[in-house]
């Protein structure tokens, strides 16, 4: 009966971390005016808010409804992405599938694995395209470039054909969306922890 009863008391505490993990999702536009080569990339900045935060994936607009399975993701800490098009200090962080679901819709991007911003950080990030897809992206009017919630901010940005090589076209605003999990504080983790199997062993005295 024990063993039972401390199975069920795991199993809350792991529903009650999941359900404190707070999924939540950012998003610009879907109003292409202009558009990328395959295998093209677009760039821009992302500020963290006052908690971590896990990325688990994106969508993104793509004129192109066929399958991809190279799409990359990457960043520079603590740098900004603009001028820095061509750097070499970009970190691969993850890869991603999808099958693109035409012009102005959002095409999910299926994460090889989520990867982790840190509180209070500025990150440079770049979405490389498939080689059969292109980024469908607009042209910024001073007004569409900025995009931010209590948790992060966005600041778009540029597009290139080639990535990493080739003309910068600035400013251009990428189409698509984050999505994240708010990552909670291992004290409160603990907290909930300790309540959990607290409950757990009063349970397992009154049943004794």
């Amino acid at each position: 009966m024990y063993f039972k009863m401390l199975k069920v008391t795991l199993a809350g505490l792991v529903l009650t971390i999941s359900a404190f993990a707070n999924a939540d999702v950012i998003t610009t536009l879907y109003e292409k005016n202009d558009s990328g080569a395959w295998g093209g990339a677009v760039y821009f900045d992302l500020m963290v808010g006052d908690a971590d935060l896990s990325i688990t994936g994106f969508d993104i607009n793509t004129s192109d409804r066929t399958f991809f399975d190279d799409f990359q993701v990457l960043l520079l800490t603590g740098e900004t992405s603009q001028g820095n098009e061509d750097s070499s200090n970009w970190l691969s962080v993850a890869t991603g599938i999808g099958t693109g679901a035409g012009l102005n819709n959002a095409t999910t991007v299926t994460l090889s694995n989520s990867f982790f911003l840190n509180s209070n950080t500025l990150y440079g990030l770049s979405l490389i395209a498939g080689l059969n897809i292109g980024h469908d992206y607009t042209t910024a009017d001073g007004s569409n470039q900025n995009y931010s919630n209590l948790d992060l901010s966005l600041s778009l940005g540029s597009a290139i054909n080639f990535a990493f090589t080739g003309p910068v076209l600035t400013p251009s605003v990428w189409n698509g969306s984050i999505q994240y999990n708010v990552v909670p504080e291992p004290s409160t983790l603990g907290i909930f922890a300790l309540g959990i199997m607290g409950l757990a062993s009063r349970r397992f005295k009154k049943v004794s």
